[in-house]
């Protein structure tokens, strides 16, 4: 702690001075000084930022910087009990002669009892001297006063006694010092934070005054704005006021920066402005974290309504009905057969929504067993079950916070689950499993389902509530046979996508375009891509109809008589396996291909998490 330096204007003083600081446990610098050697011995300690001291001196120690003075006042019992040890005496004509401050200006004649009393307050050692004599002049018998006051009166042969502050008067006057040193400590101590946050934080700042000063800025301003050891001045700034209240992309010294002005209002009167920026290529960096971040965590959508391929009626009428509803928040859902597209329209509608910036969580329910459902869609507390994570996990619903959940194959839900599915629509609020607190989310979702809904829910198979809570919007995307012109368009796309990683150009007669537009497809646009496929691997550079028909026909063949599945050469065993997975889920519920393939489902739904996120 910086020390306290106390001014004593007498010896006396200064002993009672330490003594009570000793015995306070405070540590005071104390020294004796009159006015005339106050700048000195002051400078001689200018580490002190509270000194205490009375009088004259006090006024003198007022015109440093930096310092906080503390008076030491005279209470009413110190004087009393002098002018009562004088009375004693048998002295009636006292004068008392101070410098103003020690009795707040108080000046006047007054009689007590038989004794008369003459109060002066002085502004300088000058003053109180001519006092002094006066009352000698007029035969004043005693006076009680300040250093000066009582030399002088003992120069006049007056009897003289020194206007003395009690013990407790200086306890007080310490006491008061030490409260404002340890608030000095504290704001240097905030000043400090304040300015360590500000100097490592992402922007620059600065602070500028009305009469066009700068009187702050942290070390990212400095650099951007000046030269190497150079002091930041207004020229260096002064173009980015005229952008007040708004965020402007400006170049300083080479370097682009989103800068924004905000005015600084005091009591309701302007003073001035805070200048914030940001380097374009510091967000431009950060955001790709956010982004990679994302990326790893697999919470982004992919697809926008750009992807989506096709030029038919249908089709322009549904992305025109899918961009008005994305400005919305209600709960959708997505119908249409197996292969159609939905989850690519789901991420379409969330990357055209107002929370395109938030998660995109993607859920196939009916890749995930009915006994692990529940505690990925809600998350888990710590110890909740055998082989729960230490310090729980969160929920599906909680990781698409801010965004948007798809909850694919919703059809597939079990009661239980559609139940708590429900609470959640209701109240949107979770809590995980063997946790008894609730967490609010803000998710909206988008529900999916090649089934009748509205058929399970006549049957009991599905909710009715939990329906309608899912049905507030509806999209329906139409199967290919229903937009038969989108399909040239859509088996062009992939024949050039799928060749051109081979290094190969294939070209499709208009022949071979009228066969695919006069088949059914029905497993739509994911069959559409694997006959594409197909035909990509053939190594024709002329796709002739005979081509289309010879895989068209295989594969009807395959399929009714359920025992052939095509699968493309060149790919990993384990592009193999997922790829009769994904035929066979085609064409069979989940359970079907559990028995099929003498697997679990908790197998199946790992051989598919990745499956069906692609």
């Amino acid at each position: 702690m910086t020390p306290i330096l106390f001014l004593a204007p007498f010896p006396g003083m200064a002993d009672l001075a330490t003594a009570i600081a000793d015995k306070m446990g405070v540590r005071v610098i104390v020294e004796v000084t009159d006015d005339a050697h106050v700048k000195s011995v002051v400078k001689k300690y200018t580490d002190a930022e509270v000194i205490v001291s009375r009088g004259g001196v006090a006024e003198q120690v007022r015109s440093f910087d930096n310092v906080s003075v503390v008076e030491i006042t005279m209470s009413v019992n110190d004087l009393l009990s002098v002018l009562s040890r004088l009375t004693g005496q048998g002295l009636r004509r006292i004068g008392i002669v101070s410098r103003a401050n020690l009795f707040d200006g108080t000046m006047g004649d007054f009689c007590i009892a038989d004794t008369e009393v003459y109060i002066r307050s002085c502004i300088d050692e000058q003053e109180i001297q001519q006092t002094v004599l006066q009352f000698f002049e007029q035969r004043v018998e005693a006076v009680i006063g300040c250093r000066m006051a009582y030399e002088t009166a003992k120069e006049c042969g007056l009897v003289a006694e020194l206007l003395d502050s009690s013990a407790v008067s200086v306890k007080k006057a310490i006491e008061e010092a030490v409260r404002i040193l340890k608030a000095k400590e504290r704001e240097k101590l905030q000043a400090a934070q304040l300015m360590a946050i500000i100097d490592n934080i992402e922007e620059g700042v600065i602070a500028v005054t009305d009469d066009k000063k700068v009187s702050f800025y942290n070390t990212l301003a400095k650099r951007i704005c000046t030269e190497q050891n150079k002091k930041l001045m207004f020229s260096h700034i002064a173009g980015l006021l005229n952008y007040r209240n708004q965020e402007k992309i400006v170049t300083i010294k080479g370097n682009s920066v989103l800068a924004r002005v905000i005015p600084l209002e005091f009591n309701n009167k302007k003073r001035g402005d805070v200048i914030t920026f940001q380097e374009v290529s510091s967000i431009q960096a950060f955001e790709r974290k956010i982004r990679f971040s994302s990326y790893q965590k697999g919470l982004y959508a992919k697809r926008s309504f750009n992807d989506i391929i096709g030029q038919s009626a249908a089709m322009n009428q549904l992305i025109t009905k899918a961009k008005n509803y994305a400005n919305y928040n209600s709960n959708l859902l997505i119908y249409g057969e197996t292969g159609t597209g939905k989850e690519v329209l789901a991420q379409s509608v969330h990357n055209h929504s107002k929370c395109h910036k938030g998660p995109f969580v993607s859920v196939n329910t009916a890749s995930i067993p009915p006994s692990l459902l529940e505690s990925e869609l809600f998350g888990y507390a710590e110890g909740a079950f055998t082989g729960a994570r230490k310090g729980g996990k969160q929920g599906l619903f909680e990781l698409a916070h801010g965004g948007t959940i798809f909850l694919d194959e919703i059809g597939e839900l079990t009661p239980e689950i559609q139940s708590r599915l429900l609470r959640v629509l209701q109240e949107k609020e979770i809590m995980r499993i063997g946790d008894d607190k609730i967490i609010p989310v803000d998710v909206r979702i988008i529900s999916a389902t090649n089934r009748d809904l509205f058929e399970q829910v006549k049957t009991g198979a599905f909710r009715q509530d939990l329906y309608y809570r899912i049905h507030v919007l509806g999209l329906r995307i139409p199967p290919l046979r229903e937009r038969a012109e989108d399909i040239p368009l859509i088996f062009d796309y992939y024949v050039k996508k799928i060749s051109a990683k081979e290094g190969k150009s294939v070209k499709i007669s208009a022949g071979a375009m009228k066969v695919l537009t006069a088949y059914s497809w029905p497993g739509n646009i994911r069959q559409l891509r694997n006959i594409a496929e197909v035909v990509a691997y053939c190594g024709y550079e002329l796709i002739e109809p005979e081509h289309i028909a010879d895989v068209l026909l295989e594969q009807e063949t395959r399929v009714e008589n359920n025992k052939y599945i095509t699968i493309p050469e060149g790919g990993s065993l384990k592009q193999m396996e997922a790829e009769i997975i994904k035929c066979l889920l085609a064409k069979n519920t989940s359970d079907e291909v559990c028995r099929q393939l003498g697997i679990s489902r908790v197998t199946l739904w790992r051989k598919t998490k990745d499956l069906f996120q692609n």
